[in-house]
């Protein structure tokens, strides 16, 4: 088996935590459309599904309609909100040591991931990247997965993604890529463990033991 040599990471969950700008994102939205405001924890549990996913569990009002004001509030919120989760960036650090070319697949928006770059001083790090509104389906649907392989020029056999939910895991399956969940600020360990990932990490800094492992195996002899 060749060795891993690409890793596509989620966003939102596995590597930062943008909580508090979705939250008020989501509760301007709702106030638009005078709606109730749903509990802030409550929208947390959804960080990382598709916007279609997170209103349908409170309202049945238009999604076009809430999407459209979620955004016009969230291109103030989300970047500020943005910081990085516990131990990622000497993650970051120590997998690029390694050798490792990194990526970003996401179902936030490209300027979203753009400015996140920017703020936190990544745009060095990772090597491609791809957002929710550059494809036609968001995970779970696998297609931002294929089009960020064919961005770092990679080939599944020598990928692997990193993330922290259901969908995470079951986009990569259908691509297929293996996969290894994280444990996530908001996503039960429950819930992603029966989607069955290849490895579930407790914290983001055994990874780069994990791979060293995976690609121990995977090597000749």
């Amino acid at each position: 088996m060749s060795r891993i040599k690409n890793l596509i990471f989620d966003l939102d969950g596995t590597l930062i935590d943008s909580s508090e700008g979705v939250v008020a994102a989501f509760h301007y939205a709702f106030a638009a459309a005078g709606l109730p405001l749903p509990p802030a924890e409550e929208v947390k549990r959804f960080i990382g599904y598709p916007l279609e996913t997170m209103f349908a569990h409170f309202t049945d009002y238009s999604p076009e309609r809430l999407r459209t004001y979620f955004r016009e509030r969230a291109a103030e919120t989300i970047v500020a909100s943005t910081v990085p989760l516990p131990e990622v960036e000497p993650t970051l650090a120590a997998l690029r040591d390694r050798g490792f070319r990194l990526a970003i697949a996401t179902t936030k928006i490209v300027a979203n991931i753009e400015g996140i770059l920017d703020k936190l001083d990544w745009r060095g790090v990772f090597e491609a990247y791809a957002g929710g509104n550059e494809v036609q389906a968001v995970k779970p649907d696998p297609e931002i997965f294929r089009l960020v392989l064919a961005r770092l020029g990679a080939v599944p056999r020598e990928s692997l993604v990193i993330g922290d939910t259901i969908n995470d895991i079951l986009a990569a399956q259908a691509v297929p890529l293996p996969v290894i969940a994280v444990a996530s600020p908001w996503e039960p360990a429950g819930r992603v463990l029966a989607a069955c990932p290849d490895f579930f990490l407790d914290s983001i800094s055994q990874l780069p033991r994990v791979l060293d492992e995976i690609n121990t195996r995977r090597s000749p002899g």
